[in-house]
């Protein structure tokens, strides 16, 4: 038996790679700067019986920044050190060479939030840039998106010193455990002034902008964006309806859609994480499914879990099931992909009234209950 290896199809055009690359490079430059004139015209919010780490808002800012450049050029450091023992360093003779490490450092930092120890941010860039990509040989052979492993590891192995209180998505789980809560105004969060889970959730205009620049540049695959972005409205809006409609307005529920689509990391995964090519499917109806499983488990992650976000953990176990996924789509044709789409609506609207009911605790008595 003869075995023929061959570089993914994401790397076998370098000029198109590194187009991609360089625009999302740029986009990645314009959202940290962003996040660091932002920081430092937010008011340091008050917290009842706790210490915030940040005198003034200026502190705050210099902190982003020093994020930013520890993690993109710890990552930079690593990837050379690693090209010296592997003998290709002459690709870091230019700039060229240090785009992708730097996008993955910066990645990292932005999915972090603004008191994250700089020793923490080191090890998570190791961890994502080493054992999430370099292990397995670079751009364009790794399995799961190198940045979100290093902010997982992060995550897990300090959580506590990860923490942050009272974002508007976790205001908003506790407002379904039935308590009455204050969140920022309407402008307030289109522009990112709010407590935030991470440097990189800034101001969701500006990255709706950003989200087209990258449309157009051909970065961003609309498919598994859009897939995406439907479902999460969707199921947020089912969870709004059955929770938080009243009798005499909708406004409740549409509020909660709105938290959950323009706040926490779901425009930001939009335009620079979920649609990752390296570890997304590749046919256009794998794209919608993957686009939908995410999106599912991040709502089930943020509305029944332990935590308020779930982005990381969603987009991971998307990365997981990318091999089988690719595997079930043997031919690609217009009948397929009507299915596709009937299957994953009728599946997403199940999965909001699920949800929906189960916060409510009489799921049982929603499918007919039990004598």
């Amino acid at each position: 038996m003869n075995f023929k290896m061959m570089k993914p199809p994401v790397v076998q055009n370098s000029q198109r790679t590194y187009k991609r690359l360089i625009n999302l490079h740029f986009a990645l430059l314009i959202v940290s700067v962003a996040a660091v004139v932002l920081a430092s015209v937010y008011p340091i919010p008050e917290l009842e019986g706790r210490t915030y780490q940040f005198a003034t808002p200026l502190d705050r800012a210099f902190k982003v920044f020093l994020m930013l450049i520890v993690g993109a050029a710890t990552s930079s450091i690593i990837e050379l050190f690693y090209s010296l023992f592997e003998g290709t360093v002459d690709k870091f003779l230019s700039y060229k060479g240090f785009v992708d490490p730097i996008n993955t450092g910066l990645i990292i930092a932005l999915l972090l939030p603004t008191v994250t120890p700089l020793y923490v941010l080191i090890l998570a860039v190791l961890v994502g840039t080493y054992a999430g990509k370099l292990v397995y040989g670079g751009y364009g052979y790794y399995i799961f998106n190198p940045a979100l492993v290093g902010v997982l590891f992060a995550q897990i192995a300090f959580g506590l010193q990860l923490e942050v209180f009272d974002t508007p998505l976790l205001l908003m789980k506790e407002a379904l455990n039935g308590t009455t809560q204050i969140l920022p105004g309407l402008w307030n969060l289109l522009i990112g002034n709010y407590e935030a889970v991470a440097i990189g959730s800034t101001s969701v205009i500006l990255l709706t902008l950003l989200f087209i620049y990258l449309c157009v540049t051909r970065v961003v695959d609309l498919r598994i964006v859009f897939s995406f972005l439907l479902s999460v409205f969707v199921i947020s809006f089912g969870i709004g309806v059955i929770n938080f409609m009243t009798a005499d307005s909708l406004t409740p529920a549409f509020m909660y859609v709105v938290i959950n689509m323009i706040t926490g990391l779901t425009m930001f995964a939009a335009v620079f994480v979920i649609a990752e090519p390296i570890s997304s499917p590749t046919s256009r109806e794998t794209k919608i499914v993957y686009g939908v499983v995410v999106a599912t488990m991040m709502m089930l992650v943020r509305v029944l879990g332990d935590s308020a976000e779930g982005l990381v953990f969603a987009v991971l176990f998307g990365n997981m099931i990318t091999p089988f996924l690719n595997r079930t789509v043997k031919r690609s044709n217009k009948q397929t992909l009507i299915k596709t789409v009937a299957y994953s609506a009728v599946f997403v609207v199940f999965i909001a009234v699920v949800i929906g009911f189960i916060l409510q605790g009489n799921l049982i008595d929603a499918v007919g209950g039990v004598n």
